[in-house]
């Protein structure tokens, strides 16, 4: 969806690409991939992405060890050296300031207050702010069919479906849910706004929570957060009108009704 919509604003896509060779200069730059297809333009984003800058520091003489893009740590974020800890970037794993944030208060639990406390990532939402938006926590839909097989359920839901994306014209757009046995596992959700969409999932990943717990949710009308709670009737749906035993029990008291 998200290299559709790029496209249909004209930008041109060339996947698979890997560059060999980089030459020109500002107004005249070529990038030749390594199947020979050759790419010009007037400029060029380069995006590598960043490495720890601990070359300085000394950290043998600290008995800190290192690895490759930053700092060793254990689960709870200590070096080798025992009495100091490591978070955010250098520790090498998920590149987020929210990351950090959450990784200072893991520490936080264990230094001040002697608690033990291990950082985990299962439950850290991340956003690409691209056109349209993409935003996941916990489990893409191959991880948890990998991992959990015929249990996974996928709940899907298009932009299209809710009042408020109709009204602003902004239809473009999904939200799906991996659910084993009433828990959500992972929610990925593309389309405007996906970045403050997977706040809610956050919560209920982080928390243990149930798809009930998010269908007993009001939402105000009309929001597009609305698009989470309808995530949930999607999911109850097929079990309150395709279920035999709900089915007598609705036609039993219907007959009761005079």
């Amino acid at each position: 969806m998200v290299l559709d919509a790029a496209r249909a604003k004209g930008i041109a896509i060339e996947e698979g690409a890997m560059a060999k060779e980089v030459r020109g200069d500002v107004g005249a730059i070529e990038v030749e991939a390594t199947d020979g297809r050759i790419f010009k333009g007037s400029h060029l984003l380069v995006a590598v992405g960043r490495k720890a800058n601990t070359d300085r520091l000394a950290l043998d003489k600290a008995g800190i060890a290192p690895v490759q893009g930053g700092i060793k740590v254990d689960a709870g974020l200590r070096t080798t050296n025992r009495k100091v800890y490591a978070i955010g970037d250098v520790t090498g794993g998920l590149q987020f300031t929210h990351v950090a944030g959450y990784q200072a208060g893991v520490i936080i639990k264990s230094m001040l207050f002697g608690l033990p406390s291990k950082a985990k990532t299962s439950h850290i939402p991340w956003a690409t702010y691209t056109s349209p938006e993409l935003a996941q926590v916990g489990m893409s839909e191959a991880e948890a069919k990998a991992a959990h097989g015929d249990k996974v359920e996928v709940i899907r839901f298009a932009f299209s479906g809710n009042d408020r994306a109709i009204a602003t014209g902004q239809t473009e757009g999904l939200a799906k849910a991996m659910v084993v046995k009433g828990k959500p596992v992972g929610v990925s959700i593309v389309g405007p706004g996906a970045g403050e969409l997977i706040n809610l999932w956050a919560l209920v990943l982080a928390n243990g929570l149930k798809m009930s717990n998010v269908a007993a949710m009001v939402a105000p009308y009309p929001t597009m957060g609305e698009i989470n709670k309808r995530i949930a009737g999607a999911y109850f749906t097929p079990r309150l009108f395709d279920n035999p035993k709900v089915k007598r029990i609705v036609g039993f008291v219907q007959r009761m009704i005079p």
